[in-house]
């Protein structure tokens, strides 16, 4: 129910009535009219409350749904022909930074494209490539999690970013399923409330043992602008830079 929805976007955002009624531009009688579903609302008014609690778009579609409205955003399959320019714009991406290790991510952290250089270091066979998840390859014992020197601090940063992803996103989201996950694993409830930092250096870094050697890689993240779609809003590329010893 949109009652219920609003009420719950609201306190997860830590905002009084007041406050979202100032944020939205409406008058705080109407806010706890549509609370408390004394008052119905328009689609305008949803997008309008979406955009004062910083809704991501797929969760803007959820409230519009919730108040019977059809969603306004898309939200596209990754092979989709209606992604086919952005596919093609991460897979560039892709190949310039090669042969340096590049992902692409959706929100989740499910790896939906990778060059080769990422899978020098994540490994997986192609057939099992589509269902790669970052997340899990660094919680889930196993070789990609035993070849992070530095686990700790990598783990505590990528628990921070998951509790961020599922804070925005909310407790029913994809990447709250993988936050669950994450901290079932052994060492992972040891970091809840932490955000592990590396204090010899401005970026924390990525020590990775390959064939018996540690390298050390640092990560940019780049997103597309202007998304209109809600996987798009989603997509992150993340790309490696060795660091020279």
């Amino acid at each position: 129910m949109f009652e219920r929805s609003l009420r719950d976007w609201r306190t997860r955002r830590g905002m009084s009535q007041m406050a979202l009624a100032l944020a939205a531009d409406v008058s705080p009688r109407h806010l706890s009219f549509l609370e408390s579903a004394r008052a119905r609302p328009s689609a305008t008014m949803v997008m309008r409350l979406s955009e004062a609690l910083d809704l991501p778009l797929r969760e803007r579609n959820g409230l519009l749904v919730a108040a019977g409205f059809a969603p306004q955003f898309s939200d596209s399959d990754w092979l989709s022909p209606q992604m086919a320019e952005v596919r093609q714009a991460a897979q560039l991406l892709l190949a310039a930074h090669s042969p340096s290790p590049a992902l692409v991510l959706d929100a989740a952290f499910n790896i939906l494209e990778a060059n080769e250089g990422a899978f020098a270091l994540i490994g997986g066979r192609p057939a099992e490539r589509s269902a790669l998840n970052l997340a899990d390859l660094v919680f889930t014992p196993g070789p990609v999690r035993a070849a992070i020197v530095n686990w700790d601090e990598v783990a505590g940063y990528l628990m921070h970013r998951l509790r961020e992803g599922t804070r925005r996103r909310g407790p029913e989201s994809a990447v709250a399923r993988v936050l669950t996950r994450a901290r079932r694993q052994e060492g992972g409830a040891s970091l809840e409330g932490a955000h592990a930092a590396y204090r010899s250096s401005v970026l924390l870094p990525l020590d990775f043992r390959i064939d018996g050697k540690v390298t050390r890689w640092f990560t940019t993240v780049t997103s597309f602008g202007g998304p209109q779609d809600a996987p798009v809003e989603e997509i992150t590329i993340e790309q490696f830079h060795p660091v020279a010893n």
